[in-house]
């Protein structure tokens, strides 16, 4: 007996088992997790963020199997677009930024195994009508890696992230944001805990010209789109800052971006104005796909509707594209009026107007 329990504790402290119950698929299960060095003692703080050339962790007990981050997580293809996307995008690149991968991997026959990943960004909200902005953690996607227990580990990642948001927001105001990417249909199901739902994004697509030009204001000329720069940026920021949260930090910028997505069209805010110089409606240049120039932030003033068709057909047209997409929140009331009714025909040939499963 004396035996037996030297050979348990010397096994214990080896090889730092872990044994975790949860339920998979309504079973219980219990698995035993290798934790480097972890051994049967006092539960201490660990950061799950802090320090990225210095790791504090590769295990947490609320989470099964292993966590690697950033370079720690080996390559491969997934992995290396997802790289590429964040290179790609100027909010995530260093050091205007602090963006993190975080890998689930579950140890399988002495090899790590991925099982589910995620992408946090640590910024600041500006909250609206307010002047002190808040840290703000944002889990932009997750994803489960094992597609055969894909709800379980989607389970596992979410929590993840409410484990590094909590730790990061200790000891002051905060706010924690997660985008989920094919969001069920009843997206409320997604308010778990302190989670609540903010938006749901849908998106109007269109093709072609319409059949009948739409009909616009004496007052707007020609309807030339023009890209706001300068003061007239940060005019346009203060004044839907006064009515919407604002993520990351304010930008002043005092020249028009030197980035041209294609044709004449660089990514930026465009709007249309009249005889008296005043916006009557605007959008905002996001991106290109293959055949679809895809913009976001669009409003019109009352009765301008049309004005703001024609500013997105023009700027198809700029852009070399077939198509357009303007993507919204789903309850921005001004955004369901330009595709209600009549106002719907002022869009393209060819329209349609779908969810996007993105909560």
């Amino acid at each position: 007996s004396s035996h037996k329990e030297e050979l348990r504790t010397a096994a214990w402290n080896e090889v730092g088992a872990c044994v975790v119950q949860h339920r998979r698929r309504g079973m219980a299960a219990v698995r035993c997790l290798l934790g480097h060095g972890f051994r049967a003692q006092p539960q201490r703080r660990r950061e799950v963020l802090g320090g990225l050339g210095r790791r504090q962790v590769t295990s947490l007990p609320q989470i099964p199997g292993v966590i690697f981050t950033n370079s720690e997580i080996p390559e491969d293809k997934l992995l290396g677009q997802v790289r590429s996307w964040a290179a790609s995008s100027e909010a995530l690149r260093p050091p205007s930024s602090s963006f993190d991968l975080l890998q689930v991997a579950e140890v399988v026959d002495g090899r790590a195994m991925p099982r589910a990943i995620c992408g946090l960004l640590r910024t600041r909200l500006h909250l609206a009508e307010g002047e002190e902005p808040v840290r703000a953690m944002a889990a932009l996607f997750y994803r489960a890696r094992d597609y055969l227990n894909r709800e379980f580990w989607e389970d596992q990642i979410r929590r993840l992230c409410d484990i590094a948001s909590e730790e990061y927001l200790t000891g002051g105001r905060g706010v924690q944001l997660m985008v989920h990417h094919a969001a069920p249909t009843w997206a409320l199901g997604l308010e778990v805990g302190d989670h609540r739902l903010l938006a749901e994004l849908e998106a109007l697509t269109f093709f072609g010209r319409p059949l009948r030009r739409p009909r616009l204001g004496d007052d707007v000329g020609t309807g030339e789109p023009e890209l706001l720069v300068g003061d007239d940026v940060l005019q346009a920021e203060q004044q839907r800052h006064l009515l919407f949260h604002q993520l990351g930090e304010v930008r002043q910028p005092s020249a028009p971006s030197d980035e041209v997505l294609c044709g004449n069209v660089r990514r930026g805010s465009y709007v249309l104005r009249g005889q008296g110089g005043e916006a009557v409606c605007g959008l905002r240049v996001l991106g290109v796909q293959p055949y679809r120039l895809v913009c976001g932030a669009a409003w019109a003033a009352e009765g301008r509707e049309a004005e703001l068709a024609h500013l997105a057909d023009r700027l198809r047209s700029y852009a070399r594209r077939s198509g357009c997409t303007l993507v919204a929140d789903s309850r921005d009331e001004g955004f369901g009026k330009l595709h209600q009714g009549k106002r719907l025909q002022n869009f393209g040939f060819w329209r349609k107007h779908k969810p996007l499963k993105v909560a």
